[in-house]
Order: C-alpha cells, then structure tokens, then sequence
C-alpha cells in the first residue's frame, strides 16, 4: 500500500514542475490526456486535438490508440509541440477497411528510431499519412492516451521548427539525461470531436485531463506505455484514485426521434498487459455493474445487476471490455437488460444510475481520498443524445455526473 502523511498529503500542489498527487480535471491542463472514445466507420471520424498551452517553452508528447477490449496498443506516435502549439489528427477507416491517422500538421511525426530506440533526427516524416500510419488490428472504435514526456526549453518562443524541438529531445534521450518533476509541467489540453459529414453531425468532448502524472522516462514510439511500471513518478493506484468513483448519472430521452448511448472506459484496466499494478481484483474479468432506472419524476423502475459484492460474474450484468457502449433503449424489460443495452420499458425520460462494482480497493495513494476499501472503480464515462425530431440529426456528448461516496471528495 502506498502511504503518505497526511502533511505530505495536504502539501501536495497542483504545479507546474511540482510533484503531487495525481489529480484529474475534466477539459483542464495536466500531462496526461485521455480520449475516452473514438469512433470510425459509417461515415465518422474523430478528431483529435493536442495543445501546449506553455507559450514560453516547446513539448513533446507520445500519443497512444488502443483497442477497446483489452487496451491494446494500436498505433503510437510523437507530437512536437512549439510554445502554444496545436496539433490535430483525424481518426479514419480508409477504404480498404483499415483505420489510419490523418494530419497535415507537421508537429506529428514517423520518426524511425535509432539504435537506443530514442527518435532519429534524418529519415522523419512530417504529418501523417493514413495509409502508413495504420492501426495494426482496424479497430473502428476505441480510446487514446497522451502522455507528456518532457518539456524542451531554452528553444525560444513560437515559432520554433519542429526540426529543432525533434533534434533537441533526440538528442536529450541519447544522453539518457534524467527527466525530473520539473521537466513535465501541466499544460497539455485538447479535445476529441466526433465528425460525420454525411449527416452534418459533430459532437466534441474535453479530453480527460489528469495533472501530476509526472512521466520520468523518454517515450519511445513501439515501446508498451502502460500506466504501471518503472519510469514515472506516479503509480497506476495514482491514477486509478483520481478517476475513482461509486456510481455515475446518465440520462436519457428514448422519446420518439431520440436515442441515448453510454459510453463506459476502463482505462487502467490494460488486460493486455495482464492488468499489472491495479488494485481492483476483478481487472482483468469483467466488471460487475448494476443499473437502476429512473423517470423525471423520481420514480424507481427497478434495479437489475450487481449489488452486493462480492457479485458473480453474469455476462448480462457486467461490463467486458476496456471501452464499453450501452444503449438505453425504450421499450423492453429491464430485467432483460444486458451488458451492450439497458431496457427503460416504460420510461421514456429519466436517467439511469450505472453503478460500477469490484472489489473495494485495497490501496489509497493519497489520504484524502476516501476510496480505500470502497467499492467503486476507476472509470470515464460518457453519454451521447441523439435527436432526430427536427428534420436532421442532431447531438450532444457529455462527461456523466459521477459520485464519491461515502463522502464528496
């Protein structure tokens, strides 16, 4: 179990070059991102944006796809960001059914490593090109990881060629020279957008932003980047405390012309990597999960799912992969709800409680947390409406309210 005093704890500040806690602030500044879901195929692809909000100083981050049933690493690339740099990619399946990255925004690059496996500065491509940087299993949905691998200073402010941010941090992992907490500040930001040009359908949402995650090892693109492990000052407890919650809030509207979807990600969960350093038994099975369907006016339809753990594994009430889709469908019986639909029968406005349930934890990185042996789970989860009454497709994509029980944070 991790332990800190509680003046350790209560000393811990969310600052640039300043070791802390892990902590995590939807659409803020950290230096770690991630992208709960992406989504290619029938005419969508996503959109991601990367930001250095740092004006003074030039970034380098590694940007991660994985798949959604076992986190699998999919494609991987650097970014080089100049001092207020955006980057952005588009996540497309390409004709011949494979699913690629596009940008013509030269900070992404295929960069071919040299012999210690840091980035070369001869050979690399600016932007990418779908066809090349392909996913090796097309995935059509899933989630990405940005993580921030150092700042590069002293280049000057914008513009500053990527060239230069590319020899400079080539040249700084040659020489194994030690990344510390003051060399990755938390500036990143972005957002990830859902675009569908034959509808004229576009939902954005922020990327999960997570600051202190304080990487202390040079990225390298082929290299495994999961959460646990040597190489940062963090631990995937850390970061598992920081997205940890009891229950989320999704609501619905299943009123003629609408449709709502949950979106549920177990980012930590990494089954790929045999779930190493969590402290959620269940990881890598799959996760129990309850679900209590309610209407605008405060009636309960009923509960169905887990919810008394130790819970048995039922495939109809449990969530089984990494990134998890979940139709709130009217019509119905909620006690035939499964793991991909829950039954509203004949609710047709409400919200529905998703209460995720492992194991209670059994380590608590920071002492004021107060998910130490509670059952919850570290999840991101979404919810997207779509309305079809006013004569074209229309949609909204929201982060769920989520709960700390026993007691806010």
């Amino acid at each position: 179990m991790l332990k800190k005093s509680l003046a350790a704890a209560l000393g811990a500040m969310l600052m640039a070059g300043t070791a802390g806690a892990v902590e995590v602030a939807q659409g803020g500044k950290g230096d770690l991102l991630i992208a709960p879901v992406f989504m290619t195929g029938g005419g969508w692809t996503s959109e991601i944006k990367v930001i250095n909000t740092n004006t003074v100083d030039s970034a380098v981050a590694k940007v991660v796809f994985h798949g959604p049933v076992r986190s699998e690493e999919v494609l991987d690339f650097l970014v080089f960001l100049s001092p207020g740099d955006v980057w952005t990619g588009v996540v497309q399946q390409n004709a011949d059914g494979t699913v690629g990255v596009s940008s013509a925004d030269p900070s992404a690059m295929l960069t071919p490593n040299l012999s210690n496996g840091c980035p070369s500065t001869s050979g690399a491509t600016s932007g990418l090109n779908p066809t090349e940087a392909r996913f090796t299993t097309p995935h059509t949905v899933g989630y990405a990881t940005v993580t921030e691998s150092r700042m590069i200073r002293g280049l000057g402010a914008a513009p500053v060629a990527k060239s230069a941010v590319l020899a400079a941090y080539s040249s700084l992992c040659a020489a194994d020279t030690t990344i510390t907490t003051a060399d990755t500040d938390n500036v990143l930001t972005g957002s990830v957008t859902l675009v569908n040009p034959q509808n004229g359908n576009k939902l954005s949402l922020p990327l999960t932003a997570l600051a202190n995650y304080d990487n202390q090892t040079y990225l390298k693109v082929g290299d495994l980047t999961a959460f646990a492990g040597a190489g940062k000052v963090s631990t995937k407890a850390q970061v598992e405390d920081a997205l940890w919650a009891s229950d989320f809030a999704v609501p619905f509207n299943n009123t003629t012309g609408n449709l709502t979807f949950a979106t549920v990600t177990f980012p930590t969960k990494e089954t790929y990597n045999l779930s190493q350093g969590t402290q959620y038994t269940p990881f890598p099975n799959a996760v129990p999960v309850s679900y209590a369907v309610r209407n605008e006016e405060e009636e309960v339809l009923g509960t169905v799912g887990c919810r008394v753990s130790p819970c048995a594994l039922n495939p109809g009430n449990s969530l089984p992969n990494e990134l998890n889709i979940v139709a709130l469908a009217a019509g119905g019986s909620i006690a035939a709800s499964t793991a991909s639909q829950v039954n509203t029968e004949r609710f047709t406005k409400g919200w529905v409680n998703v209460a995720i349930a492992p194991e209670p934890s059994d380590t608590r990185s920071n002492v004021n947390y107060n998910n130490f042996n509670q059952v919850g789970a570290p999840a991101l989860v979404t919810y997207i409406h779509w309305d079809y009454t006013l004569g074209s497709l229309q949609g909204t994509w929201q982060y769920a309210a989520k709960t700390y029980a026993p007691a806010a944070r």
